[in-house]
């Protein structure tokens, strides 16, 4: 069974996957939404990414001690509850007294992503 999304006032299909249909009906509702998203905003993450990334690039001492954590984390050799989420980036940045203009969370979703 393959899923389309079909306009309930019309009738007419409004994406079928160039005819084939999805496997799910989440993925046919996910693929619509990226389809008809406010493409606008892209520009504004593009932007807010970029800014991350030159942080980055002025902190490459911050950046290494989040490697060797990661590292480390991952290794097994620091506590078994010790994860290397937004709240650990947070800690650190606190450590270091550093207060960039972004969260934790969006500088963790930059550094996964180099």
């Amino acid at each position: 069974m393959r899923y389309c999304i079909v306009s309930t006032d019309t009738g007419e299909v409004l994406d079928d996957a160039q005819g084939y249909g999805y496997k799910t009906a989440q993925k046919a509702y996910a693929a619509f939404a990226y389809k008809n998203r406010d493409k606008s905003k892209d520009k504004e993450h593009l932007a807010r990414k970029r800014h991350i990334e030159q942080w980055m690039e002025q902190n490459k001492s911050f950046v290494k001690l989040m490697d060797s954590y990661a590292f480390e984390i991952a290794k097994g050799t620091m506590a078994p509850d010790d994860k290397f989420d937004a709240k650990f980036v947070r800690k650190l940045l606190r450590e270091e007294s550093l207060e960039p203009d972004f969260t934790a969370g969006e500088l963790l979703k930059v550094w996964r992503g180099r």
